[in-house]
């Protein structure tokens, strides 16, 4: 994971000989920068109206965004210590002010202008990071990064292994997969990926009456879709921290179910629409239908089943009026 700094009155033929030609319309698409002769500028102007439009970031939603920044521990202790402000912009378009993402295919030398180290955070340092979130007025101390950590780095989900060492090989992929409600205007990350994802779409067609000496039916187009899709995701308790006590799977069974109930202002009845994203993509947006939960066991401490599946029905309302190019243009992913 790696950040490379932008000055407000940086040219794109400077961006251009610092990552070359052949990386600058990736590192523009995935930061969603228009090619323009002033990038800077444009970047600038971005990341301010975020700042000026955006909530604020909720200290859940810093842990979720933090826990994808293990493996690097200047991204994280950079993360750690933003205002309030930059946290918007980190917890919207997934970079810095300032800085704009490198693309996981390139890779750039080390110098004082990039961010990222690949040195994954110490095991005291995120663990004390953690608990000053958690605990009010959910701010970090910036003294705990001057502490020096004996502990071997390694990713978040090897620091668990005290906890629970049944996910020591596994990298739980924070951040990948998330479910974004309109009406809360907040989301929330699965520590999985869909078990299978079946995407179908169908055409709508009925018969004209019975013709004479025709030898099939005329077909009469009458519509398309919608998709009615449905996602399941299977994990365990212990994912989150360690500790299946947390109260972190039932926060995300609670936000699902939540988004199939209406809210209510007055004589107004607010229905909430939802988007599936998988790896920053939109999978799917629309009305969620149906909230299915299966548990099955072990038993955890508090005496009830470790192992959850969850399954979502997605009714798509698509955000564009969908025709034949339309279709053949779509991404991989959506």
């Amino acid at each position: 994971m790696q950040f490379l700094q932008i000055a407000k009155d940086e040219k794109l033929k400077t961006l251009i000989d610092k990552v070359g030609s052949r990386n600058v319309d990736s590192i523009l698409h995935i930061n969603n920068v228009p090619r323009t002769p002033n990038i800077g500028k444009s970047f600038y102007d971005t990341c301010k109206n975020v700042m000026d439009t955006e909530k604020d970031v909720t200290w859940q939603r810093k842990v979720t965004v933090l826990n994808t920044m293990t493996d690097d521990s200047d991204v994280f202790e950079h993360a750690a210590l933003l205002g309030q402000s930059a946290w918007k912009v980190l917890s919207s378009i997934n970079t810095f002010p300032g800085m704009l993402k490198i693309p996981e295919s390139v890779v750039l030398p080390s110098s004082v202008d990039v961010l990222g180290n690949s040195q994954s955070i110490g095991n005291r340092i995120y663990r004390m990071a953690m608990r000053d979130l958690e605990t009010p007025p959910h701010s970090i101390d910036p003294s705990i990064f001057n502490e020096y950590s004996s502990i071997k780095p390694s990713r978040i989900i090897d620091n668990v292994v005290e906890y629970n060492p049944t996910f020591q090989w596994f990298r739980i992929p924070w951040g990948e997969v998330t479910l974004y409600s309109s009406l809360s205007n907040t989301a929330m990350d699965f520590p999985v990926f869909p078990e299978e994802v079946s995407d179908s779409v169908k055409a709508n067609y009925t018969t004209m009456p019975d013709i004479l000496y025709q030898y099939e039916p005329w077909q009469l187009y009458t519509g398309s879709g919608p998709r009615v899709n449905t996602y399941e995701f299977a994990f365990h308790r212990d994912m989150w921290t360690g500790d299946h006590t947390d109260g972190k799977a039932n926060e995300l069974i609670r936000f699902c179910m939540a988004n199939c109930y209406p809210e209510y202002n007055g004589s107004a009845v607010n229905t909430s629409t939802v988007s599936l994203y998988i790896h920053g993509d939109c999978l799917i947006s629309g009305i969620l239908t149906d909230v299915t939960v299966d548990w099955d066991g072990p038993l955890g401490h508090d005496m009830w089943y470790l192992n959850c599946k969850v399954a979502l029905t997605i009714t798509e309302v698509s955000k564009q009026a969908l025709n034949y190019d339309v279709v053949r243009k779509k991404p991989l992913i959506g």
